[in-house]
């Protein structure tokens, strides 16, 4: 190894440095016309002893984070004891010093959930542009003269049965590229601390109370000679909303924040020789906690 002479020629240098996508591979050339031998095996032994000792990887200028592995090199003879090398070096990934999310996307689903209800909704009409409210009854009755129910459902001598409806539902999720030295154990564990909870504060144009967190799952990609791609992180999310000034039966002024559990008391009451339900009483229940979305660390705007 001694004897022979490498030269860095001017096909040396190329590179292409991915700093942004998580598959992407990023490379590095190193090449040599290297003299003194016309045997194989010296030739060999001689560029893996240099890979081994001095080119095991390439480091990417003022990035610590950065460093390139030597994954393959490609010989040939030239004759008269000169050979051609070149050392190729790659890493799959995202380059980590990046402070900002390497990438972002986001997706949403209006499906709505079923939702079993006790009493008819008092007239609220939606449209796409925002929604307005009318007055209209809850109920129609066949003959006129039949009891009212006040918006009761499925009354019968047992109670009141109620329905399973379609209600209305928003949910959406946000997928982030995250550079891996950000995602701790410590951060996980404050991920899973703050699912099945409601937003303290307003959040992506929600007001507060109206988004439920429903959890974030994450997968990284590595392996021992290209080190740690970035976490793919997906945050999801659930909206609902507050509600002011809404009326049941004959109890009005009844307000309910968006996650909130609402349900009604029915007690009997006669209507004409009829003994019917009629909302007594309504309860709103808080069955969610309030979190702190801004330790999310993906902005709450």
């Amino acid at each position: 190894m001694a004897d022979l002479v490498w030269v860095e020629d001017g096909d040396s240098r190329q590179a292409t440095i991915v700093r942004r996508g998580k598959k992407a591979t990023s490379s590095y050339v190193k090449s040599y016309k290297i003299f003194g031998t016309a045997d194989d095996t010296v030739l060999h032994n001689a560029v893996n002893a240099e890979i081994s000792n001095n080119g095991r990887y390439w480091q990417y200028p003022g990035s610590t984070g950065m460093q390139l592995m030597a994954e393959s090199y490609s010989v040939s003879f030239l004759g008269d004891n000169a050979w051609q090398v070149t050392i190729q070096y790659e890493k799959t990934g995202a380059e980590t010093e990046e402070t900002e999310p390497l990438k972002r996307s986001r997706s949403f689903d209006t499906t709505g959930g079923t939702q079993h209800i006790t009493q008819a909704a008092q007239g609220d009409l939606f449209s796409v542009k925002g929604n307005t409210v009318t007055t209209s009854s809850p109920e129609r009755r066949f003959p006129p003269s039949a009891p009212v129910m006040s918006g009761a459902i499925g009354v019968d001598s047992n109670g009141v049965n109620g329905v399973d409806i379609v209600a209305p539902q928003l949910q959406w999720q946000e997928q982030y590229d995250v550079p891996n030295k950000y995602v701790t154990s410590t951060y996980i564990r404050g991920l899973a601390g703050i699912t099945g909870t409601v937003n303290n504060a307003a959040f992506r144009g929600f007001a507060a109370g109206e988004v439920l967190f429903l959890g974030c799952s994450g997968n990284q990609e590595w392996d021992d000679q290209k080190g740690k791609g970035p976490w793919s992180l997906t945050y999801r999310f659930a909206a609902s909303q507050n509600v002011t000034n809404k009326t049941i039966g004959n109890i009005s002024g009844i307000d309910k924040k968006g996650h909130e559990y609402l349900w009604v008391r029915y007690e009997d009451s006669v209507s004409g020789t009829d003994l019917i339900k009629k909302p007594k009483a309504v309860y709103v229940d808080k069955v969610y906690m309030d979190g702190d979305f801004s330790e999310l660390g993906i902005g709450t705007g």
